[in-house]
């Protein structure tokens, strides 16, 4: 069994939120996905940390820049100046 940590952010009413998760693995196990075991959203990263129970401060330092590239990632895509035909439902 091993730990595998995410971290990322958004954009909730004008304020960024932190989102951290823990999961559980098992590599010796195939076809079997990782288990969240638990996770904290906060305002304040550190405080987000403690909620998932996250108190590595290795852990927490790749966690917060991980988190801090989620929101430079965005890409707006202006959907007027290609080819959009129209809306339709996906099946």
């Amino acid at each position: 069994m091993e730990n595998i940590y995410t971290a990322y952010t958004k954009m909730i009413e004008n304020k960024t939120y932190y989102f951290v998760k823990k999961f559980m693995a098992f590599p010796e196990l195939k076809n079997v996905e990782p288990i969240l075991e638990s996770y904290g959203m906060h305002t304040d990263f550190n405080k987000a940390c403690s909620i998932a129970g996250v108190y590595d401060a290795g852990i927490r330092e790749y966690l917060l820049h991980e988190a801090n590239g989620t929101l430079q990632q965005a890409k707006v895509i202006d959907l007027n100046s290609g080819n959009f035909s129209g809306k339709s439902m996906a099946r």
